[in-house]
């Protein structure tokens, strides 16, 4: 048994033979310092994750696609034969208009076989006015990397 370094924490009398009543009551074979322990790092869990979600805001959903991160609210459209469709992202799925969660593919591929996503999707990010094909957001994403792999690479 390995020894782990406790530090007691004080309860009235009263107060520590009611939880240890009602532990014999409710929980028979539970001691009060294990309940005690239980619920003190059951309540830390919840506030720290209460504190992180006040300090930096909900957590960003979306939807990864290779090595484009696609938050949630970026639309996405394609075309075929004149005739244009939307899916939008909602949470971590693409959900096109007929609300079917779909992937890039599926959703350029949906009336025809073998289309390219990357050459075929245009996205509008939230927050953004103009659509931009998705092989460019790609490449914006793609040359950094090489880049730094090729530094990387003359440095060792």
């Amino acid at each position: 048994m390995t020894y782990v370094p406790m530090r007691p924490v004080n309860l009235t009398l009263s107060d520590f033979m009611d939880l240890g009543f009602h532990l014999m009551d409710t929980r028979p074979g539970v001691s009060p310092d294990a309940f005690v322990t239980e619920l003190v790092l059951h309540w830390l869990a919840i506030d720290k994750e209460r504190h992180a979600l006040r300090k930096n805001g909900r957590p960003m959903r979306g939807f990864q696609w290779k090595n484009v991160f696609l938050p949630e609210g970026t639309c996405l459209r394609t075309s075929h034969n004149h005739h244009i469709e939307y899916a939008k992202v909602i949470g971590d799925h693409i959900h096109s208009d007929d609300d079917d969660s779909v992937t890039p593919s599926a959703f350029v591929n949906r009336h025809a076989k073998g289309r390219n996503a990357w050459r075929l999707i245009w996205l509008r990010f939230p927050g953004d006015e103009h659509w931009s094909r998705a092989a460019d957001c790609r490449k914006r994403v793609i040359v950094p990397l090489q880049k730094f792999a090729t530094e990387l690479a003359e440095r060792v």
